[in-house]
């Protein structure tokens, strides 16, 4: 498959990549992690973890930070240290989707609200799941695998 190129100058061509979804595991005592339920399509009302895209300028740890403030209040300092990458591959709808562990301190912040159109709910969720209440496959195989015997 031949790459989108934009020609802004002699030496500056612009790719038209695939956005990339950094997608973030937040552990919360034992065999729970943080998550949510969506607020949005695709899959509204389903569990997914908190996460969402990758902006210029960021990188994608201070991406997943982001997003798990915004979608549940939980504050991720210092991500570059506390973020570990578990996998990155293309999803279903053609993002790059980074699967990461976050492996640090957190805290809630108290003036934080949810925004209703993003999450419906936030959700401190142990090992007893099923496949069927999550939004995406992806989450599930990494939550999966993060619940595994051997992996806590």
């Amino acid at each position: 498959m031949e790459q989108e190129e934009k020609n802004l100058g002699e030496a500056n061509v612009v790719y038209d990549n695939t956005p990339t979804v950094v997608a973030v595991i937040v552990p919360k005592g034992y065999k729970t992690i943080l998550m949510v339920r969506r607020g949005n399509e695709p899959k509204k009302g389903l569990l997914g973890l908190p996460g969402g895209y990758h902006m210029r300028g960021e990188t994608w740890q201070m991406a997943g930070a982001r997003e798990v403030y915004e979608e549940t209040g939980y504050v991720l300092t210092n991500p570059e240290a506390y973020m570990k990458l578990l996998s990155m591959e293309t999803d279903e709808y053609g993002n790059n989707l980074v699967i990461a562990l976050w492996e640090g301190p957190t805290f809630l912040d108290s003036t934080w609200s949810p925004d209703p159109a993003e999450t419906q709910e936030v959700v401190f969720q142990d090992y007893h799941i099923r496949d069927t209440e999550f939004a995406f496959p992806r989450h599930w195989l990494a939550v999966k695998e993060y619940f595994a015997p051997g992996a806590v």
